[in-house]
């Protein structure tokens, strides 16, 4: 994948976007264009992440910071391509000392272990090109994922899921900005992908956003 044309989708992450970030994109975009409440994203974090975490793609780690972890034992890994995020997520994080890595995530993340857990939310809808390229993501992680591993995130969806017309017109002006690539995003292609991939895959739809669970990857760390 050419780092160039995946650097579209987080050159917006700037230092004052981030701080406009939670009240503009998950207060506004998120409740009334994408109709998901955040409570959904914190929801799926307290299910599933593990006591060993690594986040991909952190955006400001509003929903992990919300998620309720253990401090005292919890371990986490920050993963994005832009050291913005980081930092910023670092900072909001800094009572569990987390450990921030800067990687493509496109290319096999290897950050010297294996976790439990694994999220990937609101990196896919950004990435470049249609839902197979964006695949490769699931094959970049099997560095992280041991037999139990559990990956889980969401996605905005730019096909096949309910939308207003403002919120279809918001999303066509994030593509036109390259801001996001998920014109052809569907819920039947993502499932398609995580199958590929994974033994025990779920994916549902709230809003214009599809969540996801997958377990047992096929190149797992045994």
């Amino acid at each position: 994948m050419d780092v160039g044309a995946y650097r579209n989708g987080v050159k917006a992450y700037t230092p004052f976007f981030l701080h406009c970030y939670d009240l503009l994109v998950i207060g506004i975009f998120t409740r009334y264009f994408w109709k998901c409440e955040g409570q959904r994203y914190i929801d799926i974090y307290r299910r599933h992440a593990g006591r060993r975490h690594a986040d991909i793609g952190v955006g400001t780690g509003y929903f992990l910071d919300h998620a309720g972890l253990e401090e005292g034992r919890q371990q986490i890994a920050l993963i994005d391509l832009n050291p913005n995020c980081l930092r910023h997520t670092a900072q909001r994080l800094q009572r569990y000392v987390p450990d921030c890595h800067v990687r493509n995530a496109f290319d096999p993340i290897s950050i010297g272990g294996t976790v439990d857990s694994i999220c990937i939310g609101g990196l896919i809808h950004c990435a470049p090109g249609t839902m197979r390229d964006k695949g490769r993501i699931f094959d970049a992680i099997a560095p992280l994922c041991a037999a139990g591993t559990t990956l889980f995130g969401y996605t905005l969806l730019g096909k096949d899921a309910p939308m207003s017309w403002y919120a279809r017109a918001l999303m066509g002006f994030m593509n036109w900005l390259k801001v996001v690539d998920n014109r052809e995003d569907s819920l039947d292609a993502l499932h398609a992908e995580l199958s590929q991939r994974f033994s025990q895959v779920e994916v549902w739809l709230v809003g214009c956003n599809a969540f996801f669970t997958a377990k047992n990857h096929k190149d797992a760390t045994r």
